[in-house]
């Protein structure tokens, strides 16, 4: 019989610039013309001893010299101290033998003037306009990297704020949040034409601002209350040098942008082609001035206020009476505050840095690892920690590829050049990709901050990825096991740590914003997740690790104050690499869209059953659809886990399909208009809430037309926002359903 050649086209891979090959042929040839064949290759078993080899690989001084070179210098966006990080990051990928580059992207960031006499101010003045107190220009310099490195640090500063000068009485505002202003007009104050001041916490500082905006603030500061930022109910609060607490000139910097990635290319990468917004055009920035100080500062203004005293929920931990104002008492009555604000906004590059191992069997299929490269200073923790993660499993990849191992997937190392000020590089690179990533990318881990604590691993993810990280915890060792606990694995401490402790499986939580998984579940919907090894919140109540985003995030902080935390970066760096190799290797992806179905029914049933729902009830809106999309997806889910345990997987076709429905089932949920108001959040099961936009919301579009809904006026277009919001929940959920059909069939299961 003649030699027979048959050729089954797979996919071209042309306009993802990383690097990637032109193609795939998945074939075989009778003859040894091809040995192993591809035909072998796809259905040769994952070679499980490189999980074991990756593990051994990586090491404990490994990732401290690591973090020690990363946080040498301040990083920040746009900088040429994080344009050298970017050159230092792709040539190391390049020396691991990855396909490495830098994608740069002119976009919109914001500074601090450094023009002399320009330096951002925060007074209390006089009727004659004298100064008799002014804050801090600059945090106290306490160790001697800061001394350092004085020149090269910015002073605290929120990104984005408006600029110019205003005077007001100061209202105190609590946290700034929607709750905040209407609890003061409910008790007849308003900060209308008032310079508020706000403690950092419980939402983003960004909604802060647009808040304190809308009930018309001529300006906001913002501080960290000790109560949120240096408290502990184990021992005195000892502050940085000497403890990881937060001292009283610590300032958070921050973003106020409204929206992620650039401010002038919404929904579109800012390409060398782009069209862009002009600046006062833009609807991502803030419209009033916004400045953080230092809780020293912030105690000299809160001191001196008039009013009557706060509820006890609005008290901080500061020595003093907080009243809410307005304007000061005693011999202060007569004075003012005063902001000065020269911030500015100005063009420059943001570089992201792409590390590429194409794949043996699927290089057009994508797992991908990503963290920010950019910090406000140091960066020890933000994002030190999670970049020293993802260097060290690239190392120890590194080292498989030249003892013969490739990955059946590609493999993609993502280093973004600008997060901090509003997930910049991420977006613009998921904008410029989206067509090429809808339909190659399987998932994207994302790292940021893989240690701020040495207590409990805090996870978020889609719910399909949960299975996967409980079995590869399983396989991590405890990273500073307690002889007297008995937990070997991470999964151990995971499970025995997290309160309120769980009955089955430790909880993993819902992705919101505020870190570059983001622009990839929400525009191009890819399942995603997060990690970070975080402190014990009963022990240290506090908002974020308390030197969060101030110049005292630096080396010492954690080589010397938290104990052990090499070995926890470590540990996470080890369970990431074991997912990724799972993800990259396995020959079905070990995605589970039953859990993702139980869990659509979870959330839906909440919110049926509860408040929203007995008010959605009230209103006249039926749930008989969305019931009826719930229980196909999850009788689709059913029937697709029965036919995956059948599933011949030397059929490399029929394993392909099933790996396409996998990967494609997050697609599902994406509504190309994006939730009301928000064009560039798709998700309908996943959101960040519109009210904070860290938080992660079950069906936020229906969550947040409820929202606006007043039970004692109600206004049938408010009612008709709520209906069109579940139509179009109900309508995705069912097409979840369609897209886990059998093979050649639509619309039943």
């Amino acid at each position: 019989m003649p030699n027979q050649r048959v050729i089954i086209a797979v996919g071209v891979s042309t306009a993802l610039a990383v690097g990637i090959g032109v193609g795939v042929l998945i074939g075989w040839f009778s003859g040894p013309d091809r040995v192993p064949s591809s035909y072998e290759m796809a259905r040769r078993p994952p070679d499980e001893s490189v999980s074991t080899s990756i593990m051994n690989e990586m090491n404990e001084e490994s990732v401290r010299n690591t973090l020690m070179e990363l946080t040498r210098d301040p990083h920040v966006a746009g900088t040429p101290q994080n344009y050298k990080l970017a050159v230092d990051i792709k040539q190391l990928w390049s020396d691991y033998g990855f396909e490495a580059t830098i994608h740069t992207y002119n976009v919109l960031l914001s500074f601090p003037s450094t023009v002399q006499g320009e330096n951002n101010t925060i007074e209390i003045v006089a009727p004659n306009g004298t100064a008799v107190f002014t804050c801090q220009l600059y945090e106290e310099r306490l160790d001697d990297i800061s001394r350092e490195k004085s020149d090269e640090i910015l002073p605290p500063f929120n990104a984005y704020s408006a600029n110019g000068t205003f005077t007001g009485d100061l209202m105190y505002v609590n946290y700034a949040r929607i709750e905040d202003f209407q609890e003061l007009e409910d008790l007849g104050y308003s900060v209308s034409g008032r310079i508020a001041i706000a403690r950092y916490g419980k939402i983003y500082r960004g909604d802060k601002a647009k808040f304190a905006a809308q009930y018309g603030a001529l300006g906001l500061i913002l501080y960290s209350d000790p109560a949120d930022y240096a408290k502990s109910t184990n021992g005195p609060i000892q502050t940085y040098p000497d403890g990881i607490f937060l001292p009283g000139s610590g300032t958070q910097r921050g973003s106020c942008l409204d929206g992620n990635g650039d401010p002038l290319t919404q929904s579109y990468p800012a390409v060398e082609s782009a069209y862009r917004l002009p600046v006062e055009d833009s609807t991502m920035l803030p419209t009033i001035p916004i400045h953080p100080i230092g809780y020293d500062d912030a105690a000299q203004l809160l001191s001196k206020m008039g009013g009557p005293q706060v509820v006890s929920e609005w008290r901080g931990d500061l020595e003093l009476t907080y009243r809410y104002g307005p304007g000061f008492n005693d011999s202060y009555e007569n004075m003012t505050v005063k902001m000065a604000i020269y911030t500015k906004n100005e063009m420059a590059d943001g570089w992201d840095v792409i590390g590429v191992i194409p794949g043996a069997v699927e290089p057009d299929r994508y797992i991908m690892i990503g963290n920010h490269r950019d910090a406000w200073g140091f960066g020890a923790i933000d994002a030190g920690s999670g970049t020293t993660a993802m260097l060290e499993i690239s190392r120890a990849m590194g080292e498989q590829l030249k003892r013969g191992w490739t990955p059946r997937r590609s493999i993609m190392f993502c280093s973004w050049g600008a997060e901090e000020q509003g997930l910049i590089g991420s977006t613009e690179w998921v904008e410029e990709f989206a067509k090429n990533l809808g339909v190659r990318a399987v998932a994207y881990l994302n790292l940021d901050v893989s240690m701020d604590g040495t207590y409990v691993p805090s996870i978020s993810a889609t719910p399909n990825m949960e299975t996967l990280i409980y079995e590869s915890a399983k396989k991590i060792p405890n990273p500073d096991p307690t002889p007297d606990e008995g937990e070997d694995t991470l999964y151990d401490t995971w499970k025995a740590r997290q309160r309120p402790l769980p009955e089955g499986d430790p909880l993993i939580g819902t992705l919101g914003s505020g870190s570059d998984y983001a622009p990839f579940l929400q525009i191009a919907g890819i399942s995603a997740m997060d990690f970070t090894y975080t402190y014990d919140n009963e022990e240290t109540p506090v908002a974020s690790y308390p030197t969060y985003h101030s110049v005292y995030e630096t080396f010492y902080l954690v080589d010397e104050l938290y104990p052990n935390a090499f070995k926890y970066i470590l540990a996470a760096g080890r369970l990431y690499a074991e997912i990724l190799r799972r993800l990259a290797d396995d020959i079905v992806l070990p995605l589970n869209v039953v859990s993702y179905a139980k869990a659509v029914d979870g959330y839906w049933e909440s919110l049926r059953d509860g408040t929203i729902g007995d008010q959605m009830r009230t209103g006249g809106i039926k749930f008989d659809y969305m019931d009826s999309a719930v229980a196909n997806f999850s009788s689709a889910a059913d029937a697709f886990r029965a036919r995956l345990e059948g599933l011949d997987t030397n059929d490399v076709l029929a394993v392909r399909r099933i790996n396409d429905q996998l990967m494609f089932l997050e697609r599902s949920f994406i509504d190309p208009m994006g939730l009301t108001g928000r064009p560039t959040t798709k998700h309908v099961v996943f959101a960040p809430s519109s009210k904070n936009a860290y938080a992660g919301e079950k069906f936020a579009g229906i969550v947040d037309a409820m929202f606006d809904i007043d039970p004692n006026n109600p206004d049938p277009n408010k009612w008709q926002l709520v209906e069109k919001e579940l139509s179009i929940v109900t309508y995705l959920v069912q097409s979840a359903a369609y897209s886990l059909g059998e093979d050649g069939r639509y619309g039943s299961f």
